[in-house]
């Protein structure tokens, strides 16, 4: 190549980085009409079939009780079980639109990222029918165990045709970097990348609208990076995704209700279930690697993965590594509850954590969008600069907004008790202030002049401590005093 098409292509991409983001993602928008329409409709089908299918399978919901062991105090209060039909409105859309888009981005990448996907759906629709019918889902470890071999057969649909050929042009795609013969460092990432988000969205699906606003906007990222490189042109699938998302969203919005505030209204209607949770979690994993933008994913879906991350490594790794090497005991010789170990959060997952912590369920789901709206946008930023310091540095930027979110949560796992005037409040947190302003969260009030003596007396005051141990604590202070904890 002359040093004159060198010197030609060098303006035209100095000259493209002084766009706006917003601009450049408008002309996006208004070049690909089609590719809009598809996503329309496709929002349009899986809003009607939630519609329907809430009133058709109604009484398709899950009878499995679960006690809430991640709880410190089990609330008295009922859970609204919902139809589980998320899943089937999505996959019905989703199969209509690889059928819409056969005709005009080919059929290979409209039928794999179904195909890579649909399995997924099956597994967690038998999961599903198993919870109607007989009260009890499958198994964790079989849980696992096909997740994984699931998350290895969407690998082998995507690699083994040639599908990690199309993107090896984007400079966001694994495949570029180490070359598309290089099958096995890319299976194994994209593998990585499958099993991560299908699990954080199969975590997240208890929590009203959790994991389809977070799904919704990750595919609107993915599609936004496609829309404003110059290097990618094949958005088609992760905004249709998104459209997916945010139709079952439009009847799983979040609200103020949970099963210990039964009273507050509770917007959403249906569940995603796990058919649905899986599907559109291996789906927009797989929509992303399609579109080539899969280096960028862990950015973009940064608070899902966390998520995922947090179950995995709390409940599956340390409490079983800490209970076997230290055998921690209560002075009764009873095992000790794992709510009393060292660990990084409260509870995994780690909505789960914000919620014991505190926060209702809609202010979870509203920390969880702006979270990842906002590691989007550096991704998106990342991916227009032309300067690769200035890219590296909407990266790190990226790196620390989803550092903050978890280092949040652990900040949060110890609890302490104050007194404002003749209160006695819980915070998590610790008893530290920046500017005049707390640095925690306040649960509730615990009681009144009487409690505060009685903290000040035993020297918890102020005192950051496990918080399953200050529970007990409060608990044998209202026991003394003959009242029930608030």
């Amino acid at each position: 190549m002359s040093m004159h098409h060198l010197a030609r292509d060098q303006h035209h991409i100095d000259h493209s980085s002084e766009v706006d983001i917003h601009v450049a993602s408008a002309a996006f928008v208004e070049a690909n009409p089609e590719l809009n329409m598809i996503a329309i409709i496709t929002f349009g089908i899986t809003v009607v079939c939630c519609f329907v299918l809430r009133r058709v399978l109604r009484k398709f919901r899950s009878a499995e009780v679960k006690h809430g062991a991640h709880q410190i105090v089990s609330a008295p209060g009922i859970s609204k079980k919902l139809p589980l039909v998320g899943g089937i409105a999505a996959v019905t859309a989703g199969a209509t639109a690889a059928g819409m888009d056969a005709g005009s981005t080919g059929v290979a990448a409209a039928w794999w990222v179904v195909s890579g996907a649909a399995a997924f759906f099956a597994f967690g629709l038998a999961d599903d029918i198993r919870k109607t019918r007989i009260g009890r889902g499958i198994g964790e470890g079989a849980y696992l165990i096909a997740t994984l071999g699931l998350s290895v057969l969407a690998c082998i649909l995507l690699v083994g045709p040639g599908m990690h050929l199309s993107n090896a042009l984007s400079p966001y795609s694994l495949a570029h970097w180490v070359g598309a013969e290089a099958r096995l460092p890319i299976s194994m990432w994209y593998f990585t990348l499958i099993l991560g988000t299908s699990l954080a969205t199969s975590f997240s699906d208890g929590m009203d609208g959790l994991a389809p606003g977070t799904v919704a906007i990750t595919g609107l990222g993915a599609a936004l990076v496609c829309g404003i490189s110059t290097s990618i042109t094949n958005a088609t699938w992760p905004l249709i995704v998104s459209a997916m998302a945010g139709g079952v969203l439009v009847w799983n919005l979040p609200s103020r209700w949970s099963p210990a505030n039964p009273n507050a209204r509770r917007l959403a209607t249906i569940y995603l279930g796990d058919s649905g949770a899986l599907f559109l979690g291996a789906a927009s994993a797989v929509a992303a690697i399609v579109a080539g933008v899969d280096l960028l994913w862990p950015i973009i879906a940064a608070p899902l993965l966390l998520e995922g991350l947090s179950s995995m490594l709390q409940a599956k790794i340390l409490v079983p590594i800490y209970r076997r090497w230290r055998d921690p005991r209560l002075p009764d010789g009873t095992l000790a509850p794992h709510q009393q170990f060292p660990l990084p959060l409260l509870a995994s997952p780690l909505h789960y954590h914000w919620e014991i912590v505190g926060l209702d369920r809609r202010q979870i789901a509203l920390g969880f969008w702006a979270t990842t709206a906002l590691t989007t946008v550096f991704a998106a930023l990342a991916a227009r600069m032309p300067d690769a310091g200035l890219a590296a540095l909407m990266i790190i930027l990226s790196v620390i907004a989803s550092a903050t979110f978890w280092g949040a949560a652990m900040w949060t796992r110890p609890a302490f008790v104050a007194s404002e005037g003749n209160s006695l409040l819980l915070f998590h947190g610790r008893p530290l202030r920046i500017v005049g302003l707390r640095l925690a969260w306040q649960q509730r009030v615990v009681g009144g002049g009487a409690m505060v003596r009685a903290a000040r007396h035993r020297g918890i005051m102020n005192q950051p401590m496990n918080a399953h141990r200050l529970e007990s604590v409060i608990r044998d202070i209202h026991a003394e005093r003959g009242q029930s904890t608030p």
